[in-house]
């Protein structure tokens, strides 16, 4: 061979070396950890796709747009359908509400009021931050903060002292023993701190970064929310590659497109559509008792507008004037158990005979009226938005027919869920709030401080009673360290309930999904709608 020859083939070769490794280097991009762009994710969304499928999406309707995907503001399901496949909590719940690990590898109660967490070693977030001691600390403090409204638990009533042991380990010392802790630390989700602080505290809502299994790609307002598989994720691999949640506000809507195949789940199904759904052939319906309760708030402020609710006569002949039972049967197509405070059924201490003392007795309620001083009866504005639940507007407007018959003067006003939403949620200080509003709250299987503290408590982000009593029974019931201790409150609590109402109670209600059947999931076997627990079917 001629030297000309050998060095051209040596020329060849090295192009083609050096070919090689250019394109090597270009297939694994540097994680940037600390962003400057806030309006857009920086850090890798995964939305490199191979070329040799399709990538698999489910698309999800709600009603409205989420008020934030920041785990540590936002409230309620439709923000938390979204956050939760983002952002990951050290305990979280498994199919029979057992609190189980999720990024935390073990714990250690030292004593009444000292734990250690021990977190899981090599996880980071989607971004390239690692998850140390420092970072869950972070966000327990911003979880506790008050310099934001928070919707999580105020961390900072029970928790005095945080400790990083070393690099994998919290110590937690807390102001009191606190006998659901580990349901406690299963309420905060994990956000980078890095990240996070670079963006700024109301960026964090329209952009989070987490460790879950998707990251977040991008946000139409009103219109539809994507997120992508984490390519970095640190656990097992999701089946499915993309989430897209829609909004849709026309209920009608939303079935009409998941009988189209053009939506996989819906929820908040009205019951006079089951059976157009499970006509179509391809979707399972599927009814959830939930963990909420229904009821109608009372607003006791002085300054609410309506002296009538601060006589607990009136209180309790609202109660008595309203067929609940029939508004189940007859709105609720049967969906919903009826409840006569809001101690439900899976709390400790349940008193059932308590929980049915209102029957239907419209009678009996002019008569209460009577006595309390209002035999013709008061004007009352009932507020409710549209996406409470699925039948939300109606249940308010047959409420406001019952109290019309009784002799008040009801006009029922009805608003879009974020109007009212930030009308009723911290809105104390504001005084938008009318005399009486429809709402519903839930809570974990027997983790009722959530209803004690955010509900009938006057300091709770969504109580506006400031009945007497009520405060002082939470207050020495949260004081108690042991069940045995907090018993006697418990069945005081539920006593007042019935003999000084907070609330016009309804009912504990029902959520009716729709799921497309090229999907394996069933709403009833999980708590929240984690879409890494979704497979294809087969």
């Amino acid at each position: 061979m001629s030297k000309k020859i050998k060095l051209t083939a040596f020329l060849l070769v090295m192009c083609m070396m050096v070919a090689i490794f250019a394109a090597c280097s270009t297939t694994s991009g540097n994680i940037n950890a600390t962003p400057t762009d806030s309006t857009a994710p920086t850090h890798n969304s995964g939305s490199q796709v191979s070329n040799a499928k399709e990538p698999f999406t489910v698309t999800i309707a709600q009603g409205s747009d989420p008020q934030s995907l920041d785990p540590h503001r936002a409230s309620g399901d439709i923000g938390a359908n979204v956050f939760r496949n983002i952002c990951q909590n050290l305990f979280f719940y498994d199919e029979n509400w057992a609190v189980t690990p999720v990024l935390a590898e073990s714990y250690k109660q030292i004593s009444d009021t000292e734990w250690t967490v021990k977190l899981k070693e090599g996880i980071t977030f989607s971004n390239g931050e690692a998850l140390n001691a420092e970072a869950v600390i972070w966000n327990f403090k911003r979880a506790a903060s008050d310099e934001f409204p928070r919707q999580s638990f105020t961390f900072k009533n029970y928790v005095s002292e945080y400790e990083a042991v070393d690099e994998l380990t919290v110590k937690f010392t807390l102001s009191a023993a606190d006998i659901f802790f580990l349901e406690h630390l299963a309420e905060v989700p994990m956000l980078a701190p890095a990240y996070s602080e670079q963006i700024g505290e109301e960026a964090i809502g329209g952009n989070p970064v987490g460790t879950g299994p998707y990251t977040f790609v991008s946000w139409e307002a009103d219109k539809e929310i994507v997120l992508e598989k984490n390519p970095t994720y640190w656990g097992e691999e999701p089946e499915i590659d993309r989430i897209v949640v829609r909004t849709i506000p026309e209920a009608a809507t939303r079935v009409a497109e998941m009988v189209n195949g053009t939506v996989d789940i819906i929820m908040n199904v009205q019951f006079e559509s089951t059976e157009m759904l499970q006509s179509a052939g391809n979707i399972s319906v599927v009814p959830k008792k939930m963990n909420r309760i229904e009821y109608i708030a009372y607003n006791t402020y002085d300054w609410a507008g309506c002296p009538a609710l601060q006589n607990k006569l009136v209180r309790q002949a609202l109660n008595y004037a309203v067929d609940v039972q029939a508004i189940i049967d007859n709105i609720m197509g049967g969906y919903g158990e009826r409840a006569s405070t809001l101690w439900r059924s899976d709390y400790d201490g349940y008193d059932e005979a308590l929980a049915n003392t209102f029957t239907y007795d419209p009678e009996k309620a002019k008569a209460m009226l009577a006595e309390a001083g209002y035999p013709n009866g008061f004007d009352l504005v009932l507020m409710t938005d549209v996406d409470n639940h699925a039948k939300a507007q109606e249940v308010t407007e047959a409420v406001g027919a019952y109290l019309t018959a009784i002799g008040i003067n009801v006009k029922v006003q009805v608003l879009d869920d974020t109007t009212a939403y930030a009308i009723i949620v911290n809105g104390q200080e504001a005084k938008q709030c009318p005399p009486m509003f429809d709402w519903n709250w839930g809570g974990k299987p027997n983790l009722y401080e959530s209803t004690l503290t955010g509900v009938l408590h006057s300091g709770g982000m969504s109580s506006y009673n400031v009945v007497e009593g009520y405060d002082a029974i939470i207050d020495a019931l949260l004081a108690e360290t042991t069940k045995e201790g907090r018993a006697p409150y418990i069945q005081q609590l539920q006593q007042l309930m019935v003999d000084d109402p907070a609330c016009l109670y309804l009912f504990r209600l029902y959520d009716i999904y729709a799921v497309n059947n090229r999907i394996d999931w069933n709403p009833i076997n999980h708590y929240a709608m984690l879409v890494s627990e979704m497979s294809i079917a087969k």
